[in-house]
Formats: structure tokens, sequence, C-alpha cells
């Protein structure tokens, strides 16, 4: 029997990881994709098959006003004020896209009877410098208005699941990073290191360089999320992306910079005054146990490409 084709809504669809997202799903095929984005992050290129509609989600006229019209059967809600830097800069539009916004996202579906899952992309960040990093730690996060607003979106998210009885999923994502993403003033460190090596400026590290984070490459992330809007799991449960494994931001700068044949040096200076986190791993054991997630990205090949495209995307 030949099955439906799902309505696949993704907010932040122009995003790294919605851009990654889009191209997976229309690769498997069977998925009716629209893209809700605000452009902030860029133009994305797909096919025409991608529907695609410039809004911004904290909007809410224009977000019940485009739900009205349209029913999705899943969503990924990747929609972001992204990230810590930018928070700090700028907390109301932090609170305005990454709260307001995903109020006015849930309340919408409310009255869904088509949907069959949300998956909510929240972070790492919330777990702060907590030594233990699983799902089921008490964590109270405050480090920056971003980390305070992507707990304060799984708790949300709980509130609809149990209240409104929609079907929501939390993933957790660690250091996504890959082909997708530009470099730019509140983008990932991996990005702008990799422009500073090709343009064989100084990278700057804030702080001693042994601090340790869980490098993701897009297409692991990817396949969890993809994973988790298939799995049972709709009751808000949360679960963790990443890899299990940690790699220093000297080592990470070092690697850049041999991969890009580049002779930047490395310049260290004063941490930022919000940036606690020395070490922050994934456990990953109940994505492992319970998703059957397996993450094949190895930190050198997924610089390797992500160089690559970078490369070729600003021409260097």
């Amino acid at each position: 029997m030949i099955q439906p084709t799902k309505k696949v809504l993704i907010t932040g669809g122009f995003g790294a990881l919605g851009y990654n997202l889009t191209l997976q799903l229309e690769s498997l095929g069977g998925y009716d994709i629209h893209i809700i984005d605000n452009l902030s992050a860029g133009i994305a290129n797909f096919s025409k098959n991608v529907a695609f509609t410039n809004m911004d989600i904290s909007n809410t006229e224009k977000v019940k006003s485009f739900f009205d019209k349209y029913k999705p059967n899943v969503i990924y809600h990747l929609a972001a004020h992204f990230a810590n830097q930018n928070s700090v800069d700028h907390p109301i539009s932090d609170v305005s896209t990454n709260v307001i916004g995903m109020i006015n996202l849930f309340e919408e579906q409310k009255n869904n009877t088509e949907l069959e899952k949300i998956v909510y992309a929240s972070s790492s960040c919330v777990y702060g410098n907590n030594p233990v990093m699983s799902e089921d730690v008490n964590i109270t996060p405050y480090d920056t208005p971003y980390a305070i607003n992507k707990y304060a979106g799984e708790l949300y998210a709980k509130y609809y699941a149990e209240i409104h009885k929609l079907p929501v999923a939390c993933l957790r994502i660690f250091n996504s990073y890959g082909p997708g993403e530009m470099p730019g003033a509140y983008r990932n460190v991996i990005p702008n290191f990799i422009q500073k090596a090709l343009r064989g400026e100084n990278i700057y590290i804030t702080g001693t360089g042994d601090e340790t984070r869980d490098f993701t490459f897009v297409s692991d992330t990817v396949e969890l999320l993809i994973k988790l809007a298939q799995a049972e799991y709709k009751n808000a449960e949360i679960f963790n992306g990443g890899t299990g494994s940690k790699v220093s931001i000297k080592q990470l700068a070092e690697l850049i910079i041999e991969l890009s044949g580049s002779d930047s040096q490395i310049i260290y200076t004063q941490p930022r005054n919000w940036d606690h986190v020395k070490n922050r791993c994934s456990d990953t054991s109940k994505s492992r146990g319970l998703l059957g997630y397996n993450p094949q990205g190895e930190i050198r090949e997924g610089l390797e490409k992500t160089i690559q495209w970078i490369r070729e995307k600003l021409q260097m």
C-alpha cells in the first residue's frame, strides 16, 4: 500500500539545520515540505517542490492566519533567536522568538486534528556547567537569556503535551556543525574559525583553549530529528543529541588550521563574562537505546566537508 504524503512544516528552515533537514527529507521522498523563515540566517536554495512563507513566528496574527489555512502532520520547530551572545545583546528579541514564537506556534496546533508530532529543537546550553549531561538531571539554566528561554521552551512543550495533548518531543542539540552555516557575528565557532583560517587571519579563542565541546556533524543531528519525529514518544520527552565525545577548542582550532592549509596563529583572549562552561559532552545512552541513534560523523571528516563548503561559498 502506498503511504500518503506527509505534510511537513519546518520553522527556521533556511538555517543550517533546517537546510540539511530539508535536503534529507527531499531525498527520502514522501514529504510535502513547507518552510517558515524570516530570512535572518540568509536564503537557502531548494527545489521548486518546497513551499516557503516569509514570516516571523513572533507575529501572532500572521501565525494565526497561516495556520487557519495550513494543517501540517509533522512540525520541526527549529526557528530560534540564535544564540548565546546574541541573546545577551538582544534579550527582548530572544524572548520574542524563542518563547512568544513558540507559544504562537503551539497555540495554533491545539485544534489541528491532522497533527502527528512536533519536534522541538532545544539546546545543550540548558545544562550550563552541569558535570552530568543526561536527560534526567535537575537543571536551572540562567547563564544567558538563550539558555533560559530554550529551557522555557521545554517547559511549554510539557505544558502543551500534558494539558492540550499535543504530541511533542524535545531534542537537546549539542554544537551541531557542517555545510549550510556561513560565518557571522553570532554564528557558531566552527564556521568563524574556518573563515579566519582560509583568510590566514589570527584565530581568537576566548579562554584557555582547554574548554571542550561535543561537536556533532549536522547529518547526525538530522538523523536524530527524523527518528524522533517517527518515534512513539509524544509527551514532551527529552532526548540528547551529540556524539558522547568531546574536543577541546584548542584542538579544534589546530585541526581547522591544518585542514585549511593555513598559517593562522591562535591568540587567547579573556572569556566572555557569561561563558562559564568548561566542558560539555552529551550522554547519548537514551537516544541510542530508545531511538537507535548511532552518530557517524567523525570530527576530521566533518571539518573537511565543512571547510570545502565554506571555501566554495566564499570563493576562497
